[in-house]
């Protein structure tokens, strides 16, 4: 059984292996970035605090708006074409940061950077699904998840040491790894098959309602990053006597969670209903780590400890089934030859929730208090148990053979 689990986690000879190794190689000089930017920006770039975080929102913005017509511009050229256009941008745009110190190089470089960042997300989405068949299509996508995931801790312990440096120099260097892992990545990605451009479907998104109720509530879903990111560490130092690195282990946990169960748990997601109930298992798992959170007030010691990381477990299966159900839902009900502009939307919706989150999660938990643990929980129950008749009304709507294909 342990030779199997991890044959199941490897991706095969071949393009995904080849991917699978640009993806960890790509979000391991991510993920040292994530862990940096904000230090370097406001402190060796010297700029603003206020003037970096509205640069980033404006950036944000735009990568929301571009990621539907860059996915329907991948479903016209073929969505490798694009994408190794997008990851070699985002590498060049990577290098600019280190004139940041220029207001209008950090502007204009952010703004690129985002933009591809987002685009890229839904495109590679798009291209591991048409390159796989319908029936593998979960697995592979997982395995990517399990390479970016590895690739991100791996990363944030390189962006520590750059931290404990604290020179301009080591963000220099940081900012140049983080370009040289994003070309050589698009370089990777000339040597991979590429996917035909499918003829144009007859649905079009813009009559499609049904498609974006679902993009909408699963994206909502998409808010537990913000938990763990955002409202936990607020939680910690505001609303217990718990020291503030215990959300710094529930971040390890999360990671190394997602790298060694994201195959295994897409498994059951076998038709849009099946991957619909998915979803609500994501809302009641997530609505119980906020319960769990909220039980933490002011609280202390062992036990206290103890339901924070039963937290991080119930926080860790929601995730898990978010991502399956997401995955599985948006593929299955997307029209043949549109995989590129539908997962541009579905991107675009998890953007949305994503620019959201710090507010969200400021005003309810840092504002609010424990009340606001108790919204969340509302929120995500709400969310995974609309996506149930929001995935029946995309079934009713689909064209007849597609809808008949994809019931159970």
């Amino acid at each position: 059984m342990l030779r199997r689990y991890w044959h199941d986690q490897i991706p095969p000879p071949g393009p995904f292996r080849a991917l699978a190794l640009g993806v960890l190689v790509t979000t391991a000089g991510k993920g040292a970035w994530f862990t940096t930017w904000a230090v370097y920006f406001t402190t060796a770039a010297g700029l603003p605090v206020p003037v970096v975080g509205l640069g980033l929102m404006l950036a944000g913005g735009a990568g929301l708006l571009a990621a539907t017509p860059v996915g329907a511009l991948a479903d016209r050229l073929g969505p490798r074409t694009l994408l190794i256009t997008l990851v070699a941008v985002e590498g060049v745009s990577m290098a600019a940061f280190v004139f940041a110190s220029h207001l209008a190089v950090f502007l204009v470089a952010a703004l690129v950077n985002t933009t591809a960042d987002r685009a890229v997300t839904g495109l590679s989405t798009a291209y591991v699904a048409q390159l796989a068949d319908e029936r593998s299509r979960l697995g592979h996508l997982a395995r990517q998840r399990v390479a970016s995931h590895l690739g991100y801790t791996l990363g944030a312990a390189a962006g520590a040491v750059c931290l404990t440096l604290h020179t301009a120099a080591a963000f220099h260097v940081l900012i140049a790894v983080n370009t040289a892992t994003s070309l050589g990545y698009a370089v990777l990605l000339t040597r991979v098959p590429s996917v035909r451009p499918a003829p144009a479907p007859a649905q079009k998104l813009a009559r499609d309602p049904a498609f974006l109720a679902v993009a909408v509530t699963t994206g909502l879903l998409s808010l537990c990053w913000g938990l763990v990111s955002t409202a936990l560490p607020l939680w910690l130092v505001r609303g217990t006597d718990l020291p503030a690195g215990l959300a710094g282990v529930v971040v390890m946990v999360n990671s190394f969670g997602v790298a060694l169960l994201q195959v295994p748990a897409g498994r059951g997601c076998t038709s849009p209903r099946r991957s619909a109930a998915r979803a609500v298992w994501s809302g009641a798992a997530l609505a119980v780590a906020c319960l769990l959170f909220a039980a933490t007030a002011g609280g202390s010691g062992a036990v206290a400890i103890g339901l924070v990381l039963l937290a991080a477990a119930a926080h860790l299966a929601g995730e898990l089934w978010f991502i399956a159900a997401r995955w599985a839902l948006t593929l299955d009900l997307t029209p043949p030859g549109a995989t590129g502009r539908y997962q541009g939307l579905t991107t675009s919706a998890e953007a949305g929730a994503q620019m959201l989150s710090p507010a969200v999660m400021a005003l309810l938990v840092g504002t609010w208090g424990l009340p606001g643990w108790f919204a969340l929980a509302a929120l995500f129950l709400a969310a995974g148990t609309l996506t149930v008749p929001a995935t029946r009304w995309a079934l009713r709507t689909r064209p007849t053979d597609r809808a008949g294909s994809a019931a159970p």
